[in-house]
């Protein structure tokens, strides 16, 4: 079995898991034929959008063959059990998952695509994800924050640019607290190209550059310390 699913077994309720679970008001559907549960919420979606979106979730959740009964997953007392899993990151993707005219997702916020993002990744989601790094691209995200995301979830480097030349024009100096956000080898990159940026364009009141001909010099400064293969 996959490595990637050795956190995602699905498995009986815990005993220590005394608290009933309840029925998540808008994704316990009636028209749904399976029943999972995250944490102490009761979802009942429908089987067949999950195995169509996902591998991971076509393995974990099988369906029911002719002849064979479904052990788990056919009411609320046998619900699959995904540990490992946040309600709230949960919630985010089903919106995906299952979109409604009256509640678009389309006004999400950077933690609702950081949730969407992290199962998509984890559930082999792959449109879901691509959907995900889109709208985050397109979002107000501190350079450092992006940069951490897209080594995290290993995302296309060139998305970058701009959060490295914000950082190479950045006044304030780099601190230790960036080399554990972005890695120590993007901070060396980094680091040297702000030094090649200083000697270009001057610092302070010796600047020689329009604004318009500082963000060129540092963009391919930039561009020759991340993308070029050396």
């Amino acid at each position: 079995m996959p490595a990637i699913l050795s956190s995602l077994q699905v498995q009986p309720v815990s005993p220590r898991q005394t608290d009933r679970p309840k029925r998540h008001p808008r994704y316990y559907m009636q028209q749904g034929n399976v029943v999972i549960r995250v944490q102490n919420s009761l979802f009942k979606l429908d089987l067949s959008v999950l195995h169509e979106k996902s591998p991971v979730l076509r393995i974990i959740t099988p369906p029911v063959y002719a002849g064979k009964m479904r052990l788990q997953g056919f009411d609320d007392e046998h619900p699959f059990v995904l540990h490992d899993v946040l309600e709230v990151d949960f919630v985010r993707l089903l919106r995906v998952l299952y979109p409604s005219n009256s509640r678009p997702f389309t006004a999400a916020k950077v933690d609702d695509w950081l949730s969407v993002l992290k199962l998509a990744s984890v559930y082999q989601i792959d449109d879901v994800r691509e959907l995900a790094v889109a709208r985050l691209d397109a979002s107000q995200i501190d350079p450092i924050r992006k940069i951490a995301i897209w080594e995290k979830y290993r995302l296309n480097p060139t998305l970058l640019i701009p959060s490295y030349v914000a950082l190479c024009q950045r006044a304030e100096p780099l601190t230790i607290a960036m080399t554990m956000a972005i890695g120590l080898k993007n901070f060396t990159k980094l680091a040297a190209a702000r030094e090649v940026y200083h000697e270009r364009v001057g610092v302070g009141c010796c600047n020689r550059f329009t604004a318009d001909k500082r963000q060129s010099v540092a963009e391919e400064i930039i561009i020759q310390a991340f993308l070029e293969r050396k």
